[in-house]
């Protein structure tokens, strides 16, 4: 062979070499490199706007705050349903509850038996719900029920006015306007109208933020309260001493400057003020919040439509208010 034929043979070789490394390499770099996974778009906040967690409201807060728990499942969670101990008026109460419809005074009288004997949880609810309605039908309506121990029809005479008519009855004449749906406190001779017995008496109890209004032995209201922090509200008996809508508000510890008109949008005792002595009364509020709190100075504080209800029952040096603990 000749010089220039071994150096094509050589040049041929050497171009065979070549091409097998460059195929083995393209076929490698196939096998070691998986194809990229598609990856999730990219989103670019606002400058300055971070992205908020969603809230979680404590127990209690927020509009709906009333409204149930759902539980697992769906189904909406009742806060003190379930079997539980049976309390010492759960008797009463069921007796009560079954006589609502038929007979309203007997079970007015038998749930107020159970109200005052000891019901809870679940039980309790009803019974307050049942009350509620019951005073609604009997005693703060012009209805008439023959075997309600606690009203009377009476007939208007010449010279009568409400306010006479309510202290013979030991009422007060707004109370009489409320039963009877007068807009007025203008009576004509030979008018029949409804009136109730009273007094009607009031207890207060603190553990349960609550306070009763009572006619004998039956339950006509209750309203949730807020009462003094620290255990000021006092225990024991007092008479209601006064009363006074729209009070003015000078506590007595402070200067003049914390001096507050009565009406006044900023007046923390609101609508109505119920003297109990000592200071101490039972007004209206101008923060719902503390109502079901330890917050006041001792005095009893209800929402201003609760207090103008309870104002319309009590009478200045008949009305006894008990506070238990």
């Amino acid at each position: 062979m000749t010089t220039l034929g071994r150096i094509v043979v050589a040049i041929g070789i050497a171009a065979i070499l070549v091409a097998g490394i460059l195929l083995g390499t393209h076929y490698l770099g196939k096998s070691d490199k998986p194809p990229a996974l598609p990856q999730p778009p990219v989103t670019v906040e606002t400058p300055g706007t971070p992205v908020a967690a969603p809230a979680t409201p404590e127990p209690g807060e927020g509009p709906n705050a009333s409204t149930p728990v759902a539980a697992p499942g769906g189904t909406p969670a009742t806060p003190g349903t379930g079997p539980g101990p049976a309390g010492p008026g759960d008797a009463a109460a069921d007796d009560g509850l079954a006589m609502v419809r038929d007979r309203p005074v007997q079970a007015q009288k038998r749930l107020s038996e159970a109200l005052r004997t000891g019901v809870d949880g679940a039980k309790r609810r009803e019974v307050r719900q049942a009350l509620l309605g019951l005073a609604d039908k009997i005693q703060f309506s012009n209805r008439r029920l023959p075997d309600d121990p606690y009203e009377k029809a009476y007939q208007v005479v010449s010279g009568d006015s409400l306010i006479a008519i309510g202290k013979k009855h030991s009422v007060p004449f707004e109370l009489i306007m409320r039963v009877n749906g007068m807009n007025t406190p203008s009576v004509a001779a030979g008018q029949q109208i409804k009136v109730i017995q009273g007094p009607i008496h009031v207890e207060i109890l603190k553990g349960r933020k609550e306070i009763q209004a009572w006619l004998g032995d039956v339950c006509i209201r209750m309203w949730g309260i807020g009462i003094g922090a620290s255990n000021k509200t006092p225990e024991g008996t007092f008479v209601v001493k006064s009363k006074m809508k729209n009070p003015p508000y000078q506590p007595q510890h402070k200067t003049k400057a914390d001096f507050k008109a009565g009406g006044a949008p900023d007046n923390p005792l609101g609508t109505r003020w119920i003297d109990i002595g000592n200071h101490y009364g039972i007004h209206g509020t101008i923060d719902p919040s503390s109502i079901g709190r330890e917050v006041s100075e001792g005095c009893i504080r209800l929402l201003n439509k609760d207090v103008e209800e309870l104002f319309d029952m009590v009478v200045p040096g008949g009305t006894k208010v008990t506070i238990k603990p």
